[in-house]
């Protein structure tokens, strides 16, 4: 547990101070629940934005973390990946249902790897594996990340598929793909769209790839025999390989995280038509297969994502109908802890 609580409280936008202290009790008081180490929950209603953190940015720190730290996001990014998809959709440089042997003209896909489409990977629902095998997570240079990518992928895609086209399976590697893809029709790093089509449009400045090095970021923390241990931002195990940065590379603050939220319920009423057209911000947030869409897990109430790179985990969840955002992110992966603070804020406005 945490050594001493250190308690931040940041409002994004004009709150009334009954709201600012309704999350910063909600916080403490799920913190009793939540995991040890760092917490960190964001809300919004409307436009207004809070956010409050609580804890070190390490075990064994006295540090408080920053309330405009980034927080390593995960699978979060997978919603990123999947919106980048779209807008290229929208201007006609991809199409959702063609298959990928369209954009790869030159390299050896086997036949059923050519009758991937977009549609499926973006959906889980292509019969990729899960992930690469481990040789592939030694491979750490980012000096030309799309070759690095290519020679990922190239390790599997003149095989037969793994699984069946059209049941879902979880797959990071279907994600790199499409990050692959997008790269591939626009000459440009998956980074680089995610900040030119993305970070820069929506003010998201707090964007970045990586375990976070801000001064007053926390550190990820992993386990070693049963030893929650922090992991230094800077060492080359703080986070997966940027190859996989497609799929669950990304950090945001809080509230940019939040933002982001904000900035999909906008779009799927029609409001962003520069960001996101609704007709695609729908079809992202339409099931496919098994509660799934195009990036977003689709609850019965709830659009919600979760992502952890083991070291850490965070968890984004859209209210359409009461136009409400929630965050939480811890700097350690307790699932159950986690999610039972992410509970209590959706659940009780």
């Amino acid at each position: 547990m945490l050594n001493r609580l250190v308690p931040i409280l940041l409002t994004a936008s004009i709150a009334t101070m009954s709201h600012a202290n309704d999350i910063q009790s909600r916080g403490l008081a799920a913190h009793a629940q939540a995991p040890a180490f760092a917490l960190g929950v964001a809300q919004a209603s409307g436009t207004t934005i809070e956010t409050h953190t609580l804890g070190s940015i390490r075990k064994g720190s006295d540090q408080p973390v920053d309330p405009n730290a980034p927080w390593h996001i995960g699978s979060i990014t997978k919603s990123f990946t999947a919106t980048l998809i779209m807008q290229l959709v929208e201007q006609d440089k991809l199409a959702l249902d063609t298959p990928i042997v369209t954009y790869l003209p030159n390299d050896p896909l086997h036949a059923q790897w050519q009758a991937i489409t977009l549609r499926q990977l973006l959906s889980h629902t292509a019969g990729l594996r899960a992930n690469a095998g481990m040789l592939a997570f030694r491979k750490r240079g980012s000096d030309n990340i799309h070759a690095l990518r290519r020679d990922v992928l190239s390790a599997y895609w003149d095989d037969a598929l793994k699984g069946t086209p059209g049941t879902y399976t979880y797959s990071n590697l279907g994600y790199v793909l499409a990050g692959f893809i997008a790269e591939e029709v626009t000459g440009e790093t998956w980074e680089n769209l995610i900040r030119t089509q993305i970070a820069t449009p929506l003010n998201l400045t707090s964007l970045g790839f990586g375990a976070p090095l801000q001064d007053g970021s926390p550190w990820g923390h992993r386990n070693y025999v049963m030893i929650k241990r922090p992991v230094s931002p800077d060492s080359t195990g703080a986070d997966n390989p940027p190859w996989l940065g497609p799929a669950g590379t990304l950090h945001l603050s809080l509230a940019d995280l939040t933002r982001w939220g904000q900035a999909h319920l906008a779009a799927c009423r029609g409001e962003m038509p520069d960001f996101l057209s609704q007709t695609s911000c729908e079809t992202m947030q339409t099931e496919v297969k098994d509660g799934y869409g195009l990036g977003w897990v689709l609850g019965e109430e709830t659009v919600w994502h979760n992502g952890s790179n083991t070291m850490w985990y965070a968890i984004l969840g859209l209210r359409p109908a009461e136009d409400r955002v929630i965050v939480a992110a811890t700097n350690v992966f307790d699932m159950a802890g986690l999610d039972a603070v992410f509970k209590d804020l959706r659940d009780t406005p």
